[in-house]
């Protein structure tokens, strides 16, 4: 959810950053600094707004989109980019409001920006591609997969949540984000208006009054989808599981002993998983299945 440090001392920011920051495993090993790469970076006009992206791999290969989640930015998902670039065409984007990419004039909703996504693809001329999504980015490639199904063959969505209440969330955080959104608030209206305030009161501002989808919205995903989650994941397991559970070709996989950043923090095994459910026709078999022949 969070991926990089504000310098405001909040105790949000502590919580969340630190344990990513400064005590996970990530020593994943990276050729270029994914993000600040002018030999791959381009910008495009989409959907209002000026883009950043990078694209890695052969154009001939399988598109595969990654996206990252809020307050953070290409670099986020460098282990994946790292991984998955000699096999597939990486597309990688600074979504609005985040990194090199503009604000736009717009609220910002995951509406929006999984428009900017479809907008994106437009652009680069690319009809379908595969997804994988990290918290605010697997909440995006579930809006992609419902509102633009034919631009999702494959949706790997880890991590993401359909609501900002407690039946998703656990009550601490959604009254840190609040307190948060508040005291950001104050500042700005002591007349505090740098780009960063502003910048972060539509990030969390997002994260404290959406997404808004339901469980029955999920039906309309015909791609299939692999769910992932931490066992130690700030998102409710069960609200995992109702995910899961009301997608027609879902597979579901909860790593133990990880986090909300388990895909840098374990990163091999993260890969690992999503390389699998891409590289494989989509199976939902059951016991019952095996019990009964």
């Amino acid at each position: 959810m969070k991926n990089f440090i504000y310098s405001i001392g909040f105790l949000f920011f502590i919580i969340l950053f630190i344990p990513q920051t400064c005590f996970s495993q990530d020593t994943c090993f990276v050729t270029v600094k994914y993000g600040e790469n002018p030999d791959a970076g381009k910008f495009a006009v989409v959907n209002g707004i000026r883009m950043y992206y990078e694209t890695y791999g052969d154009p001939a290969n399988q598109p595969l989109l990654l996206i990252h989640g809020n307050g953070g930015s290409i670099y986020a998902e460098r282990c994946q980019i790292e991984h998955f670039k000699d096999r597939y065409y990486v597309i990688i984007a600074d979504s609005r409001f985040h990194g090199k990419t503009e604000n736009g004039s717009e609220l910002l909703t995951y509406d929006l920006m999984a428009e900017d996504y479809n907008s994106l693809l437009d652009f680069l001329k690319i009809d379908s591609v595969y997804i994988i999504g990290q918290s605010d980015g697997g909440i995006i490639g579930l809006l992609m997969a419902m509102n633009y199904p034919k631009k999702v063959k494959k949706l790997v969505t880890t991590a993401p949540n359909l609501r900002a209440d407690k039946t998703a969330l656990p009550q601490w955080y959604i009254q840190l984000d609040r307190n948060d959104l508040k005291e950001i608030e104050k500042r700005i209206a002591r007349g505090e208006t740098s780009a960063d305030i502003i910048r972060l009161k539509s990030q969390i501002n997002l994260m404290v009054k959406y997404p808004k989808i339901s469980n029955k919205e999920l039906a309309k995903i015909k791609a299939p989808v692999l769910v992932m989650a931490g066992d130690g994941d700030i998102i409710k397991l069960e609200h995992i599981l109702d995910i899961y559970q009301n997608i027609p070709k879902a597979q579901l996989f909860i790593m133990p002993g990880a986090t909300h950043f388990m895909l840098r923090d374990e990163y091999k095994i993260f890969n690992q998983i999503a390389e699998r459910f891409l590289d494989n026709p989509f199976i939902r078999p059951t016991t019952k299945e095996q019990l009964i022949k």
